[in-house]
This record gives C-alpha cells, structure tokens and sequence, in this order.
C-alpha cells in the first residue's frame, strides 16, 4: 500500500510540473498590447516586416517596410469568404471529380485548359477571356414539349448531374489560391505590387431574387448597388446555372448591365447553363447573351449526359 502510495504522490508532482511548463511556455509568447497572444510572431499582427538596407546614395542604413507573409495568408482567407461558395462545395476540388463518362472528361479537360492559360488572360485581357457550359437541348425547350416527348428528350439530352457546378467551384479555388493580379491605377500605369485574385461565385435564381428584392428596398439604392458592384468589379465571376431564374424584365435588364460592364471591362465569366443557345438569349435577353457567348469564343461547350445523382442511386 506504501508503494501505491508512493507512485501516485510522484505522479501527482510529475503533472505538477508539467503543467508548471505550460503556463510558463504559454506565457513567454509574445502578446499584444491588450495581453492576447500574436497571430503573427514575426510582425507582432501589424502586418508588415522592416528590413534595413544599406542606402548607397545616403551612405547610411535605412528601414524599409514590406508586407509580411501573414498578410497573403489573411487576404486568402478574405477572399475564400467573400467568394461565397456553397457549403456543399467546400469540398469540391479536381483531385475529387468523377471522370467516369466522356462528357465527364470534356468538361474537366476543357477546364484544365482553360485555367492553364488564366494567368495570362488576367495579365493581357483578350477579347476571349471567359469559359461556358450549356446544354445541347435547352431545359426551356424541354418543357414545352408534350408528356412522352418531353421524357424521352429529357433522358437522351440530360444536362444535369454531369458535375458543372463542382468543377466551377474547384476552379474558383484555384484561382484564388494561385493567381495574382497588378491593379492599374491611374492612365494604364500598374501598380507595383500584386495582389490575390478576388472571385465572387453566384447562383442564378438566389442572385436575381437578391438583385429584385434590393430594388425594392427602401434605402436610396445602397443595397442594390452594393450587390451590382461586386459582381460588375470582381476578378472573375463564377456564374451557375445562368438563365435558370423566371424571366422579367427587370432581371433582363440586370442581365445585361452585368454583362456588358464585364463584356467592355474584359472581366472574365465562368458560367453553366441547362439552356441552349437559343434558349439562353430568351432568357437572359438577346443582347446579353451575344456578348456573353462572344467573351467565351471557341471555349463555349455543349454538353449532355447520364445524371451522375441517378447513376450514383442506381
């Protein structure tokens, strides 16, 4: 009894000290000035390093600032945020994707492709710059169709299930994660220093229904004009299911103001659609639609295909 004793008197001194360690360890980090701990030990979360050079025209050192890496890492995390990526697609990434069927392999290689030459397009600006996803036999088109009609052609032109939107939103991940961009910030002179690739991912019916009832608020148009700006401004606009929002004049309009501000700015779009060609324009507008096919040129794919949901019930 003396030996039980004895070791559980020692283990007690043992967890004594040990957590005598850690509140020391925990105490010797360096904190803030209102007692927090750092995020960044190295610029002490002021986001910025100095480094003294040796100035040869002064003949003397001088301190000079740059922005600490903590800085990129917090941006990242910023724009992550305000992409607005669905939360059943946080986990989208192209390692993940299902390449089963041929239609599965043309939309990842063709997206493969594409964000090969991103950096590029976000450095030169081509007339060609966005990428887009549409159906053979639009879903419109489909619906107007009688009963059998409408079931057979919805079975041997299916454009849903094939993966779009998680290709989309590996893609906007990508983006953010490796590209950079110079801002230009006055007469075409760049600025001199780059900057993470800011992308916004919307949904069609949510965004129009967001875009409708803005304005209709009562508050001077602020609401309404903080939305539009966003997805005028933003790097890249990732736009799902483009033309799945009942049709108004309204959002014709919205449509189109998008659209033709990215079309003049160069600004690119990623988009699918469950419209065809012809389909798509009725929806969105004719005038939007020709300058929306126009920035993808030859990087506009038709596709269809086996639903992967069925498949993977059946």
């Amino acid at each position: 009894m003396a030996n039980v004793q004895h070791i559980g008197t020692a283990m007690q001194e043992v967890l004594k000290r040990a957590k005598a360690m850690q509140t020391h360890y925990e105490n010797s980090k360096p904190t803030s000035e209102h007692g927090n701990q750092f995020e960044c030990e190295d610029c002490r979360d002021t986001g910025s390093l100095i480094d003294r050079i040796y100035d040869d025209e002064y003949e003397r050192e001088k301190d000079f600032f740059r922005p600490c890496h903590c800085q990129e890492t917090r941006n990242l995390k910023n724009r992550f945020k305000n992409a607005l990526i669905p939360s059943e697609f946080e986990n989208a990434r192209f390692d993940n994707y299902k390449r089963d069927t041929e239609v599965q392999r043309l939309l990842f290689d063709s997206t493969h492709d594409y964000l090969k030459e991103f950096q590029s397009i976000v450095n030169v600006k081509p007339e060609h710059n966005s990428l887009g996803f549409i159906a053979v036999f639009g879903e419109s088109r489909i619906r107007n169709l009688d009963g059998e009609a409408r079931a057979e052609v919805k079975i041997s032109h299916n454009n849903f299930g094939l993966g779009k939107t998680h290709l989309q939103m590996a893609a906007a991940k990508w983006i953010m994660n490796r590209v950079r961009v110079r801002d230009e910030i006055a007469l075409g002179q760049k600025s001199k220093y780059d900057r993470g690739c800011r992308v916004l991912c919307v949904s069609d019916v949510s965004f129009m229904d967001e875009l409708t009832n803005a304005k209709r608020m009562n508050d001077e148009g602020l609401t309404l004009s903080k939305l539009l700006n966003s997805a005028l401004t933003v790097d890249v606009l990732l736009w799902d299911d483009l033309g799945k929002a009942k049709w108004s004049e309204s959002k014709e309009n919205f449509y189109y103001q998008i659209i033709n501000e990215r079309y003049r700015n160069k600004r690119p779009i990623i988009f699918s659609s469950n419209e065809d060609t012809g389909t798509l324009s009725e929806k969105i507008g004719y005038a939007a639609s020709s300058r929306l096919l126009g920035m993808c040129g030859e990087r506009l794919y038709k596709v269809e295909g086996a639903d992967y949901r069925l498949r993977k019930g059946a």
